[in-house]
């Protein structure tokens, strides 16, 4: 029964607008999920403060408005009506006054119908952005809906349904919690409101900083597969990959605290779920919403059907059957987010694992009876040494068996297991860092939390007054966090501690999942992590005109050999991002002849897509605008003109650029110009591992050799290949450079080694003092162009969010400096 105990309070509304206000400067200075959610916590915080004076007959109306105003505040007003629309339709099929069995075919029949819009089948004038949103909103709390208005006693309310389909932070989370439909209206103030609103803070603020920890893991803790060399970085990749769970928790408490605010007073989502002592116990605890549901619409019916035939059975078919489900359900989940149903081997195997762990605690639990408490429970010291030890041994294995579900493939996750073998065991350390450090915290951790208040999952809602503790608390992480954001404040602090700041305090991509992009951009193979990562979110933010779209439409031809593919001599078309127009000889230039003419200097460079100017018209690449400027402004008088070719191609790695050097001789240059870019050792590994998988043929004999001594195939996977090819990147690199400059030098060419720094200028400082220390070993002229974007931010020299390439200014920049470095060294060139 809703209950209005409390009225309006001036003294405890300021307190709870000072929070509000607090936590809205923290998700702006931190840049919290994006820049739309920022938008829809203004308009939820103020809206709040509206909601707050209203008698309570007509808060449940604003919020649906509210909630719609989110919608339409995100999408736009065409593409929120498509959405609302639809949903509508939903709704009212679900309300139509006919048997139930007709209700379940019509929406089946209906849902089959989005189904085929969300994977393109049809079109029609909506975003395909709307799909996820939509699915999100019904794929579940639909059943959850119908089951509840069928047992429902009594009419169901309007404002009601509406609320809860159309819930206000749903439209930025596609990944949202099974919210229960009895529980959404039963629980709406329930209790004192104050509480209610201070404890949705309280969620939101703990929700913010999972999220802060979430980047601290990502950036700075995560690894590659390929990464994993010793058991230390073993351990350091199952836990620091499980724990970017913290994202997903972290969303579900800022979800169900936004939803606080508005009075219904629902209970957590996740509950001190890296704590559990066991599988049960996890299974309750990391999503505990799911677990209801699946109880609920599953679990119960079967159970009770199969009572009679004994609870053991019973029992066990309903926990398998839940299980079952839930593997089916989820694939069902990444359809509507994804476009796709994945049934892999990964998932089986977890939650056929999962399933066996629960039932066996389970089958356990029903013989030994599990221990419930309502109040404060006190453990003795061997119960607590006993609950640690339970809760390390739980953590890790979940972590392995995390490891195995969000693994690529079966192969890439048995690679990381090739340290065991006899030529490394023995170098392998004893205990590892890592092991010790997690299991200290984690006993510590679940032996404290013995001494402390457990509160069953039947346990009562909150009420009373709010207390004082928690809520200064939470005032004081959101003036830390706030504080800790400003730049004229973390600028203070010393250099480590500023950059650590600095780091969380914005989204972008770590370094294996940076890694993983540029390979599969390049390499054309989109693969997107799995679990609504961020480097699935770089993906999906991608306009249609991305430049693969474009590849395929006939700009490359693959050639059959080690270079792999080359740009189609003569092709030309018009893109959003600038015209494309490829020469005569396969390069995105002017049509020059293949000599030069009489006093005529030639250049040739050689690079990949910031080369060949990507994402700016033809004549804004700074290949051309250095040209322009040689020929306005020439740097030496014994020549007539200045011609620079551009043979640069989309995608190519670095050894690749060893048979462009053999075509780019053809055409008589006096200067060779090879532009690098950071980790130049890894990405020949890449490509060589790549090439080799794909049976293309290795032309060289040094890359054959190679080969050999890294023990690898054309049926070695991608993981083993790249950690067997490690301990060779830095003599592959020595070996490519040498045969770039010995190449130019037999023909009387200079050769010049070109550092092209990345928009994200300094994130790879350690891999050019090493790799200009090789190309200067080797025999090349080095040009370091780093410092070219100084004083510029970010989004001004890119070409997009999800889009790194330099744009017109990046060039521009990149042109200027270029000018300058051959000023300071016309003996070489000139």
């Amino acid at each position: 029964m809703n209950r209005e105990d409390s009225g309006v309070h001036p003294g405890k509304f300021v307190a709870l607008g000072l929070q509000l206000g607090l936590l809205l400067l923290v998700i702006r200075q931190f840049q919290i999920e994006s820049s739309a959610f920022l938008r829809l916590s203004l308009l939820a915080f103020a809206g709040f403060a509206v909601h707050y004076f209203l008698p309570l007959r007509f808060r449940l109306p604003l919020f649906v408005l509210l909630s719609l105003a989110g919608i339409l505040l995100v999408f736009g007003f065409a593409n929120s009506a498509w959405l609302v629309g639809f949903g509508l339709l939903l709704i009212a099929i679900c309300r139509l006054p006919i048997a139930l069995r007709l209700r379940v075919l019509l929406l089946l029949v209906a849902g089959g119908g989005l189904a085929a819009l969300r994977s393109g089948w049809l079109e029609g004038p909506w975003s395909a952005a709307i799909w996820p949103i939509l699915g999100s909103m019904f794929m579940f709390r639909i059943l959850v809906y119908l089951y509840d208005i069928e047992h429902e006693k009594g009419p169901t309310s309007t404002w009601r349904t509406l609320a809860y389909f159309f819930m206000l932070p749903n439209v930025c989370f596609p990944l949202f919690p099974v919210v229960d439909y009895k529980t959404f209206g039963r629980t709406h103030y329930d209790a004192d409101r104050h509480r209610i609103y201070q404890t949705g803070i309280e969620w939101m603020v703990r929700g913010v900083v999972h999220l802060v920890l979430y980047r601290v893991v990502y950036y700075h803790l995560t690894l590659a597969p390929s990464d994993v060399i010793d058991p230390d970085s073993l351990v350091r990749f199952l836990v620091s990959n499980f724990l970017l769970y913290l994202r997903i928790s972290g969303h579900f408490h800022i979800i169900v605290g936004m939803l606080h605010l508005f009075g219904f007073n629902l209970p957590e989502t996740n509950r001190l779920y890296c704590l559990s002592s066991s599988f049960t116990d996890f299974w309750r605890r990391i999503n505990i919403y799911w677990k209801d549901f699946m109880m609920k619409v599953f679990y119960y019916p079967m159970y009770f059907r199969l009572r009679k035939s004994g609870p053991t059975r019973a029992l066990v078919v309903s926990t398998l059957l839940v299980f079952g489900v839930t593997w089916l359900l989820h694939s069902y989940q990444w359809f509507w987010l994804r476009g796709s149903v994945p049934l892999t081997w990964q998932d089986g195997v977890f939650w056929g694992t999962l399933a066996a762990l629960v039932l066996f605690n389970s089958l356990r639990e029903l013989k030994h009876g599990r221990q419930r408490s309502l109040g404060t429970t006190t453990f003795s010291v061997a119960q607590r040494l006993s609950r640690g030890l339970a809760t390390v041994g739980v953590f890790l294995f979940i972590c392995l068996l995390w490891s195995v579900w969000t693994s690529q493939s079966f192969s890439a996750w048995f690679s990381m297991w090739d340290f065991l073998g006899p030529s490394r065991a023995a170098q392998a350390r004893l205990f590892p860092g890592y092991f010790i450090g997690v299991s200290l915290v984690l006993f510590a951790s679940a032996a404290l939390y013995g001494r402390l208040p457990v509160r069953s999952e039947e346990g009562p809602a909150a009420s009373g007054p709010v207390p004082l503790r928690p809520a200064l608390g939470t005032l004081a992480v959101l003036v830390a966090l706030a504080a800790a954001g400003i730049p004229a404040v973390y600028k203070r602090l010393p250099t480590s501690a500023a950059n650590a700041i600095l780091s969380v305090r914005k989204a972008h991509l770590s370094r294996a999942d940076t890694a993983a992009f540029e390979r599969g951009y390049y390499e054309n193979l989109t693969r997107v992590d799995r679990f609504n990562s961020q480097l699935w979110e770089i993906y999906m933010r991608r306009p249609v005109f991305h430049w693969l779209s474009v590849e395929s439409g006939g700009l490359v031809r693959l050639t059959g050999d080690f270079l792999e593919k080359e740009m189609v001599p003569g092709f030309n078309t018009e893109t959003p991002f600038g015209t494309i127009s490829v020469n005569r000889w396969g390069m995105r230039d002017l049509d020059y002849e293949r000599l030069p003419e009489p006093g005529t200097y030639r250049m040739a460079f050689l690079g990949a897509s910031s080369v060949l100017g990507w994402g700016v018209e033809q004549h804004e690449n700074f290949e051309s605008l250095l040209e322009a400027k040689l020929n306005a402004t020439p740097l030496d008088s014994t020549h007539d003109r200045y011609e620079i070719l551009n043979m640069a191609v989309a995608g190519y790695f670095p050894l690749q650029q060893l048979l462009v050097v053999d075509k780019a001789l053809t055409f008589e240059p006096q200067a060779l110009l090879y532009f690098a870019t950071d980790r130049e050792a890894l990405r020949s590994t890449w490509y060589l591992s790549a090439a080799l998988r794909a049976g293309r043929p290795i032309p060289y004999d040094y890359l054959q050799k190679l080969i050999g001594r890294a023990r690898i195939d054309t049926a070695t996977d991608e993981t083993t290949a790249i950690k067997r090819l490690e301990p060779f990147k830095d003599e592959l690199l020595d070996w490519l450079y040498q045969s770039i400059a010995a190449r130019c030098r037999g023909q009387g060419v200079q050769p010049a080694w070109v550092f092209l720094p990345s928009i994200r200028e300094g994130r790879w400082a350690e891999d050019l003092a090493r790799q200009s220390q090789q190309a200067e070993a080797a025999g090349f002229l080095v040009l370091d162009l780093s410092g070219a974007f100084d004083g510029h931010a970010v989004d001004a020299l890119r070409l997009a969010e999800w889009d790194n390439h330099p744009n017109a200014l990046g060039h521009r920049l990149v042109a200027e400096r270029l000018f300058a470095m051959l000023q300071q060294h016309p003996q070489a060139f000139f």
